[in-house]
C-alpha cells in the first residue's frame, strides 16, 4: 500500500489490533458509504463469451496510442489497473505477485546474471524486479509503444519505483522481434513480457519457434529465457501448451509454472527455458538460500516452498502438456486443437474397487 494513500478512520472493534512492523499500517476496507455516489465501471470483454465488470473509483487516463487503446483507472478491489485494448495487464494490488514470478525464478536460478534483455514490460515492474539484483550491470528494455511507457512512468510509480531512472537501463522503442534479429549483444537472462493473445496478430511473432531460435543465439552458455505464458488451467490449456511445445523444439530444459493472479480472475502461467537448468532438481531450501543471498527480504510472495508448488500441476493439466499438438511457427496461423472429452458413465457402482495389483 502506498503510504500516500488516504487512511480511513478505524471503526471501533471489540478486540485489540495487533502491532504491525514499522513499514505497515492499517487501512479500513472500502464500503458503499466510503465510495460515495460513483458508479463508474469498466467491462473487460476479451473473452468472447463472458464479460467481467470492475467498479471504478476514478479514471486516471483514457486514450489511444498509435498501437492500442489505453485505460489507467483506480478500481475498488484491485487499486490502479492498466488496461490495453480492453484487457487488464496489471493491477496495483497483485502486480508484485505476477512480476516476482515472471522475473525472479530465472534471475535467482542464474548464478550471475549481468546483462538482461526485457521485451515488453511497459509498466516498468519487470524492470524493477531485474534491477534489484546487484549482479546486473545492464538491462536493455525493448517496447513497441513509447506512449504507453511514458504514461506508465507518469502514473504507475508504485510499479516501477524509479527503475526507469537507473543508469544501467538502455530503453529502446521499437519492434522486439526486429531488435533481436539485428542486435549483436549477448544476454544472461531474457524476459518476454508482451501481450497475451495468440490471435495471429503482430505480437505472435514473439512466440514462434523461429523467434526462440533467434533468442537462443543471443544467450550466453548458461542463459535463461522466461516467457509470460498466458492463462492456464485444465479448462483453458491450448495456447499455453502450444507455447510449451514450441519452446521444447528449441531448448532441452523447459518448465511450466503458474499461480492464481486475482485481478486476472484465473491462473496465469509462465515458462522458463534453458540449455542447462533442471528445475525439478532445484530444492526449496536451495531456492531460499539463493533468495537470501541475492535479495534479502525484498520479495513479498516468492519463497522456495511457494515456488516449488507453482511448478506442480494437476493430472489433467499434465496430460495437456504431454499431448502432441501444434507449435507456433512464423507465417502459420495458430489453430487450436479440438477439445478432448472422457467418456463418463451416467451412473457408477459405489464404492469403486480397482482390480487387484493396480
Amino acid at each position: 500500500m502506498n503510504p500516500t494513500t488516504q487512511e480511513l478512520p478505524l471503526k471501533p472493534r471489540p478486540y485489540p489490533l495487533p502491532p504491525l512492523p514499522p513499514d505497515s499500517y492499517y487501512v479500513e476496507p472500502e464500503t458503499e458509504e466510503s465510495l460515495g455516489d460513483t458508479d463508474l465501471q469498466f467491462v473487460e470483454n476479451t473473452d468472447i463469451f463472458d464479460r467481467y465488470i470492475y467498479r471504478l473509483k476514478s479514471v486516471v487516463y483514457c486514450g489511444k496510442t498509435p498501437y492500442q487503446t489505453v485505460l489507467i483507472a483506480d478500481t475498488v478491489n484491485f487499486g490502479k489497473i492498466l488496461v490495453l485494448d480492453g484487457a487488464i495487464q496489471s493491477s496495483e494490488d497483485d502486480e508484485a505477485l505476477y512480476h516476482e514470478l515472471l522475473v525472479q525464478p530465472a534471475m535467482v536460478r542464474h548464478p550471475n546474471p549481468q546483462d538482461v534483455l526485457i521485451i515488453g514490460g511497459g509498466e516498468g515492474a519487470t524492470l524493477r524486479e531485474v534491477l534489484v539484483h546487484r549482479s546486473v550491470r545492464s538491462v536493455t528494455m525493448v517496447d513497441l509503444d513509447r506512449q504507453v511507457v511514458e504514461l506508465c512512468r507518469e502514473h504507475l510509480l508504485d510499479w516501477h519505483q524509479g527503475a526507469f531512472d537507473d543508469p544501467r537501463l538502455r530503453l529502446v522503442f521499437g519492434d522486439g522481434r526486429k531488435f533481436v534479429e539485428e542486435d549483436e549483444s549477448r544476454y544472461d537472462v531474457v524476459v518476454i513480457d508482451v501481450v497475451d493473445m495468440l490471435d495471429n496478430g503482430p505480437a505472435q511473432a514473439l512466440y514462434t519457434r523461429q523467434f526462440y531460435e533467434l533468442l537462443r543465439r543471443r544467450l550466453r552458455p548458461e542463459g535463461i529465457v522466461v516467457v509470460q505464458g498466458l492463462e492456464f488451467t485444465f479448462l483453458d490449456d491450448k495456447m499455453h501448451a502450444a507455447l510449451y511445445r514450441t519452446l521444447k523444439t528449441v531448448f532441452p530444459e523447459v518448465y511450466s509454472y503458474k499461480t492464481l493472479v486475482p485481478s486476472y480472475l484465473c491462473d496465469w502461467a509462465f515458462l522458463i527455458a534453458s540449455d542447462t537448468y533442471s528445475i525439478p532438481q532445484w530444492s526449496a531450501e536451495a531456492i531460499d538460500e539463493a533468495i537470501r543471498y541475492k535479495l534479502g527480504d525484498w520479495l513479498d510472495h516468492v519463497d522456495g516452498e511457494f515456488l516449488k508448488g507453482c511448478f506442480a500441476h494437476c493430472k489433467d493439466t499434465k496430460f495437456a502438456l504431454s499431448m502432441p499438438g501444434p507449435i507456433i511457427e512464423d507465417g502459420v496461423d495458430f489453430v487450436a486443437p479440438p477439445d478432448v472429452e472422457d467418456l463418463e458413465p451416467d451412473r457408477i457402482d459405489f464404492p469403486l474397487q480397482p482390480a487387484l495389483g493396480i
